[in-house]
């Protein structure tokens, strides 16, 4: 069959009628992840977006836009601080501290901007029995319920009318994380951050997730550039400051928390433990482990390869709400 000529560009090897429509050009598309595929099968030399991909796809975000995105967020909310009676005199935690730990926390949990203190040496005592029990999410809940003024029987019905018996189930799955310091002898603040509650283990089962980090709080004393003067330099050496340090999961192993009636440990590799305390809660020791890639915490020293310390002050502090 004989096609007209100002439609031969457009006609087919399949013979068509003469008084069909004629076919309109394809409507132009963003091209699929498909597309895209078997582009880059076709052309293997090319690894990256083409130019007239980007003008399709719509502009590529690279680390730069990435930077000026995150930049432009708000910022967090200031944190405060519940738990300590008006006679403690050791407190352990400022907002110094607070917020350099807060902003490794994931992120789900830096919006949190009250954290409440769980367990505190001085003012609950020393035993660890009682670190685990004031740590645990359902007697927090219990206390809290305590001290909530009581409800009348109206809106008790109501309540457990419109929750039914899945409350516990979601206060269970509130996001939540704990947060360890400890004082030493020669007043080092070191610790750790872990995504459970402590508890003691019946097995020798290891918990916790690649959240958890160990951290230190150090003095140092920053070296005087070559441009300043004498004067400069003597007060520099004069004026230590405060040098934070994390030590994030490292992957290499799960040997993240394990804690039992005699002792807590985070962190293990080769039997060494990157933190350790003992059921005394005043002997504790550290050792640079692979589960973090610690230094020693209570050591300024590098080459350092055991940390023992004393333990003069403990506080656990959570992260998140329980209901």
């Amino acid at each position: 069959m004989v096609t007209d000529k100002t439609n031969a560009s457009s006609s087919s090897l399949v013979d068509t009628p003469a008084d069909e429509t004629e076919v309109q050009p394809p409507i132009n598309r963003r091209p699929t992840f498909l597309d895209r595929l078997m582009r880059r099968q076709t052309s293997p030399s090319s690894m990256e977006y083409s130019e007239s991909d980007k003008k399709k796809d719509g502009p590529m975000e690279n680390e730069q836009s990435k930077g000026v995105r995150e930049s432009s967020l708000p910022p967090l909310s200031q944190l405060s601080l519940k738990g300590y009676k008006s006679s403690t005199k050791r407190r352990l935690l400022d907002d110094e501290l607070a917020s350099n730990i807060r902003n490794l926390l994931p992120a789900r949990l830096q919006l949190f901007d009250e954290w409440d203190l769980v367990y505190s040496l001085e003012q609950h005592g020393v035993s660890l029995n009682t670190l685990y029990q004031r740590s645990n999410p359902d007697y927090q809940l219990s206390q809290l319920r305590k001290n909530k003024p009581e409800v009348g029987y109206g809106d008790s019905v109501i309540s457990s009318m419109m929750s039914g018996n899945v409350n516990s189930m979601r206060e269970r799955r509130r996001p939540q994380g704990y947060v360890l310091i400890i004082k030493d002898e020669n007043n080092s603040k070191f610790g750790c951050f872990v995504n459970e509650h402590l508890r003691p283990m019946d097995q020798k089962r290891y918990y916790g997730n690649g959240e958890c980090f160990l951290w230190k709080s150090e003095l140092f004393t920053p070296s005087p550039s070559n441009s300043n003067s004498e004067e400069d330099i003597s007060s520099h050496l004069a004026t230590p400051q405060i040098r934070f340090k994390a030590f994030m999961y490292t992957g290499i192993n799960d040997n993240i928390i394990y804690s039992n009636h005699d002792f807590i440990a985070i962190g293990s590799s080769k039997g060494q433990n990157g933190l350790w305390i003992d059921r005394s809660l005043y002997n504790g020791v550290s050792y640079s482990c692979d589960t973090f890639g610690n230094e020693i915490l209570n050591s300024n020293s590098g080459d350092a390869k055991i940390g023992k310390f004393k333990i003069m002050g403990l506080e656990l502090w959570r992260v998140g709400t329980l209901e």
